[in-house]
């Protein structure tokens, strides 16, 4: 079984396809190493989401903007978390996503 002894935290920001950040879009976890729970993050008036990843392995991260007020589309991205090799870098994982 693949684990760490603590979470990585994974932090990006959502755009639509000008460039400008979108707000209240959701992201969160549709795949991981592991079954997840729903873990998932609004996004803020920055486009800003933060995200924490329980364990090592390769996630999928999907975005998609409420259909209401956002950007239509929807936006996907892999991360690898290993916090062995993280350890080496300042600060979390960092992630943009674009939404199309």
């Amino acid at each position: 079984m693949n684990g760490s002894r603590s979470a990585v935290e994974i932090t990006g920001v959502v755009r639509d396809a000008s460039g400008n950040p979108v707000t209240g879009a959701h992201v969160l976890f549709t795949d991981g190493p592991q079954p997840l729970p729903d873990i998932a993050a609004l996004t803020d008036a920055e486009g800003r989401f933060s995200l924490s990843a329980p364990t090592t392995g390769v996630y999928t991260l999907t975005c998609r903007a409420d259909p209401l007020s956002g950007p239509p589309g929807t936006a996907e991205a892999t991360v690898r978390v290993d916090p062995t090799a993280q350890a080496a870098l300042p600060g979390p994982l960092r992630v943009e996503l674009i939404l199309g």
